[in-house]
């Protein structure tokens, strides 16, 4: 039994989407967590579910302090917002 690929949209039913949140949310702070050991970067992750419970992952301290770094930056080295659908 393989894996389907899922088309990126809303899921319309509400207890599904709450599922598949569920079901992802630790691959998701897994995925920041290795991304952070192998590349020696920091990485902070916020998550609100569907239902509004929070979530946060930080790779070195505090997230609200990997934020402050961010929003301390002057405007041209925070980088763009990548567009939907984009893969870089």
């Amino acid at each position: 039994m393989g894996w389907n690929k899922l088309s990126a949209r809303k899921i319309d039913n509400q207890t599904s989407r709450q599922v598949m949140y569920s079901k992802r949310k630790d691959a998701i702070v897994k995925k920041a967590s290795e991304l952070s050991v192998l590349c020696d970067t920091d990485v902070g992750l916020l998550m609100f579910s569907p239902t509004g419970r929070f979530t946060s992952f930080a790779s070195n301290g505090r997230v609200e302090d990997i934020f402050l770094r961010f929003i301390s930056r002057p405007d041209e080295l925070k980088g763009g917002i990548y567009p939907e659908g984009s893969s870089s």
